[in-house]
């Protein structure tokens, strides 16, 4: 029997849980049984749950619950059973599990996190990947990150992309929203408030964007285990032409992205990135960094910028928004681009990855 940690259903809908959420998601859809294991506490209005099959279990919550509830409830099922972690980890103590590692920015830049986070990821990252039976991953890259950083074989690690959720493909909105949204120009950033989205460089690049009507808007979540703010940011922008919109709806994230005059996504670590593939869904151009996931998971439908260099940034930005043919040869490549990522099809490449280990 498959059991999946739902611990992500009490968090909230950022990238790495939308994983979680969509994966288990298309399994119920395409009659792959499974059993949500979650911990104790209310989940998240963000997701519907009312088709899966969720059993709460154990005591405590977070780390808490993952390393030591979960495994003392779980070592009592009996048959044979397999534990999957779609959000990172999982525990220690099981040792027929299966984790994803989304990235190792952690590794990558340790400064961009808190000192408690990163020590706890240093110390069980490696401990938990050693004692999976498999690691997932969303990105070619990343899992040479994992080779690389982790000394893990190639052979224990598989890619199972992220993708659009179907909503971001539907045309239909809210049309008061959306007319009042057309009333203004703007340029749109979508991700959580993390030193490694490279928000500084963005908002020293928008200052120098040379029609000043247009403004930025923000949406994204402050989280405490990031070394930045939005209060110290707004030092680089403190502009009455920013907007800090904070987290969102999926349905108003939508109408944003479609409204957008261009999206920008200057990030400088990524182990995927699935805002600029839901611009694309929305019919926006994207401005992104010229990072190698980046490059691999956009391609050619994408305008690239070095995210260290504020002027190419801002170059990049005024060329979109200035050039329609550019913009319209944009649009029409990331419309097709963003449709190689499926989640059923991530979710049928998943279940021929675990059903080996049934």
């Amino acid at each position: 029997m498959i059991y999946v940690s739902g611990r992500f259903l009490l968090q909230n809908l950022t990238g790495v849980n939308r994983f979680a959420y969509e994966l288990c998601r298309a399994w119920t859809q395409i009659g792959i049984p499974f059993v949500l294991c979650c911990p104790p506490g209310k989940i998240r209005d963000c997701y519907d749950v009312s088709q899966f099959h969720i059993i709460v279990c154990g005591w405590g919550k977070s780390h808490l619950w993952e390393q030591l509830a979960l495994p003392f409830w779980f070592c009592r099922l009996k048959g044979e059973k397999l534990l999957l972690s779609f959000t990172g980890l999982g525990p220690l103590l099981i040792r027929r599990k299966i984790m994803t590692i989304h990235d190792l920015a952690f590794m990558a830049n340790p400064d961009w996190y808190s000192f408690s986070y990163r020590l706890w990821y240093r110390l069980m990252t490696p401990l938990c990947a050693a004692t999976s039976m498999k690691i997932l991953t969303v990105s070619n890259f990343s899992r040479s990150e994992i080779m690389r950083r982790l000394s893990i074989k190639g052979h224990k690690i598989s890619v199972v992309y992220n993708a659009v959720a179907p909503l971001f493909y539907n045309s239909e909105m809210n049309s008061t929203a959306a007319n009042n949204l057309e009333k203004e120009k703007f340029i749109l950033a979508v991700s959580s408030i993390d030193p490694r989205k490279n928000f500084h460089t963005l908002l020293k690049a928008f200052a120098q964007i040379r029609d000043k009507s247009i403004k930025l808007y923000i949406v994204g979540g402050q989280d405490p285990i990031y070394s930045t703010s939005i209060s110290e940011l707004c030092k680089d922008g403190n502009s009455e032409r920013i907007k800090w919109l904070g987290r969102v709806s999926d349905i108003e994230l939508k109408m944003y992205y479609s409204n957008a005059l261009c999206f920008v996504y200057p990030s400088l670590y990524e182990g995927f990135g699935i805002p600029p593939l839901e611009a694309m869904a929305c019919g926006t151009p994207v401005v992104v960094s010229s990072i190698p996931v980046l490059e691999e998971i956009c391609m050619d439908a994408a305008l690239y910028a070095d995210p260290y260099d504020k002027n190419d940034l801002a170059n990049k930005i005024d060329m979109l928004i200035d050039d329609s043919h550019l913009r319209m040869q944009l649009i029409q490549k990331g419309k097709k681009r963003c449709l190689t990522f499926n989640w059923q099809h991530s979710a049928r490449l998943l279940a021929d990855e675990v059903e080996p280990f049934l």
